[in-house]
């Protein structure tokens, strides 16, 4: 057994390791049945690097401002690396990946405990050919390691559904809190799990009201402190942020959808196109793990407890993400491996299906269920920025239209900005924050005139509870291309990233204070005549 355990441990989290040192920041897709970018991990990996070069650790931010988006203990872990080992995506998503790699390993004993090693073996081999786990474990991303906190919570309280002992105890309540300060709301759903078979199993397999209540109150003081912390020291922005904005808008509102597909048809959709191979396992093992109930075991009840919950719970926020998905995936492939039809004869059946898919993945990674381990990235303004960053030049930055999905925002550069063409002044995104009193969003005339309304802007940071400047004019948002070229002129000593679609409105502009400079057909430079060099080298990598 501990061999077993050794080899899929190992064998997870060089999956991931490779992945994570070939892989540039934001460089693969997250849902690859739409296309849509991991843009949330060149957000998240801002954030840890202003940790490490600023210090403060309690209070995560983004480009100078306040980022309560989701509280922190993934930025902390991966922090912590960067700051042992130095900056670089691989040392950013090390510590991340590995615990991942443990966490297939938990898998592995979970299958074990209820069926066979067989079992276990298959069961961690399906976990760990599963694309979305790839990808999303290889990354500084939430959702992951969430669904690592989920395998050690239901592996501590299979173990000992009663959590009598005391390692099970703290083992579920830890596990359970470091869920909850990785995604605030999902990271309690093992709570749920809980509560839901202790309302189904028999008396004497289950925790004594008194203890199960003793295990929830324990799992939310080990999580409180951050969250009082910032209630009390950042209420404002934090309530407005994290609680009515992400939770409650995102959670419970309308927020702007990425697809105008239904919940059912958009998580159907990616569940059967993203992996086939497991969803046509449970499906073929789902009928014996509802007659299991019959019997009503611990580990039968708590598997499907465990399982529909999480296939559940996306259907009730209201913002669709293929990101929801990930969680299940755990108790996806324990129900596959571990009920069946077929009795002992299944085990060594679903590990060599398992084992084959992998390899069918890992040579089809073009797939939206393939596998890839290339070195590669789906960003194609990363290279052109991290050249544009190496020649280390002291001009601002400013990034025309998010071209480059934030990847430009990890990149040591003397000065970022971001410029759009919109008549939202928050660029179309679901914000309750005042950004633009704040002056974190400003117009064209707001930038060209900074100097003078800079004091404002910075009087109303000061009311939200943000005691420096770095944050103002973080968006400048023009209100059509006639206003971004007026930016361009207005600013002769600034340098400017565009899509190449601007490349007609730009050279007709005649624009005498910048030179083009050709970065390929997707976008190109647009280089101040007045280059200002920087006496130091970039601080970290350019190349992210």
């Amino acid at each position: 057994m501990r061999l077993g355990l050794l080899c899929i441990v190992l064998f997870a989290s060089v999956c991931l390791l490779i992945r994570a040192a070939r892989v540039s920041i934001a460089g693969d897709y997250l849902d690859p049945v739409a296309r849509i970018t991991a843009q949330d991990e060149a957000f998240f990996v801002n954030s840890v690097i202003g940790m490490v070069e600023r210090g403060d650790w309690l209070t995560p931010r983004y480009m100078g401002r306040f980022s309560f988006y989701k509280p922190p203990l993934f930025m902390w872990i991966s922090a912590a690396s960067a700051r042992l080992l130095g900056i670089s995506r691989f040392t950013l998503r090390f510590p991340l990946a590995l615990l991942c790699g443990l966490a297939a390993g938990l898998v592995f004993l979970i299958g074990a405990r209820i069926r066979s090693w067989q079992a276990g073996a298959a069961a961690a081999v399906l976990l760990i050919s599963n694309h979305l786990w790839n990808v999303s474990g290889a990354m500084v991303l939430t959702d992951a390691l969430l669904a690592a906190a989920d395998i050690s919570a239901m592996y501590w309280l299979l173990g000992d559904p009663s959590l009598r002992s005391g390692l099970a105890f703290w083992g579920f309540a830890a596990s359970v809190a470091g869920a909850i300060l990785t995604k605030t709301v999902a990271g309690a759903l093992p709570l749920v799990t809980l509560g839901l078979y202790w309302v189904f199993a028999p008396r004497g397999a289950r925790a004594t009201f008194r203890r199960a209540v003793a295990v929830v109150a324990l799992a939310f003081g080990l999580a409180a402190p951050w969250y009082g912390y910032q209630l009390t020291v950042h209420r404002r922005w934090f309530w407005t942020e994290h609680v009515r904005q992400e939770i409650l808008g995102f959670g419970r509102g309308a927020p702007p959808q990425t697809t105008n597909e239904t919940h059912l048809a958009f998580y159907a959709k990616r569940l059967l196109l993203i992996d086939p191979i497991l969803l046509s396992l449970l499906l073929i093992a789902l009928p014996t793990l509802i007659r299991a109930q019959k019997k009503r075991t611990a580990e039968a009840l708590l598997t499907a407890c465990w399982l529909a919950l999480l296939l559940a719970a996306p259907f009730a926020w209201h913002y669709r993400s293929v990101t929801y998905l990930i969680p299940p995936v755990a108790p996806m492939a324990i129900a596959a491996a571990c009920y069946s039809p077929l009795g002992k004869r299944w085990n060594y059946a679903v590990l060599t299906v398992a084992m084959v898919g992998f390899v069918c993945k890992v040579a089809l990674p073009q797939q939206p269920w393939g596998l890839s381990f290339a070195e590669t990235t789906v960003q194609p303004a990363s290279a052109p920025l991290a050249t544009y960053c190496e020649s280390n030049r002291g001009n601002e930055l400013i990034v025309v239209d998010v071209a480059d999905d934030l990847y430009a925002s990890v990149l040591p550069f003397a000065r970022l900005r971001y410029a759009i063409v919109s008549h939202s002044m928050t660029g179309g995104m679901f914000s309750l924050l005042d950004l633009t009193g704040m002056g974190i969003s400003v117009t064209v005339d707001d930038f060209d005139h900074l100097d003078d309304r800079r004091r404002s802007f910075r009087d109303k940071l000061r009311e939200w509870g943000v005691n420096s400047d770095e944050p103002i004019a973080s968006l400048v948002v023009a209100a059509d291309e006639g206003e971004l070229v007026r930016l361009v002129r207005s600013h002769p000593s600034s340098d400017f990233f565009f899509p190449a679609g601007y490349r007609p409105q730009v050279e007709a502009a005649g624009l005498p204070a910048h030179r083009i400079v050709d970065t390929g057909q997707h976008c190109f430079l647009l280089l101040s005549r007045e280059g200002l060099s920087r006496n130091v080298p970039p601080a970290w990598p350019c190349r992210m």
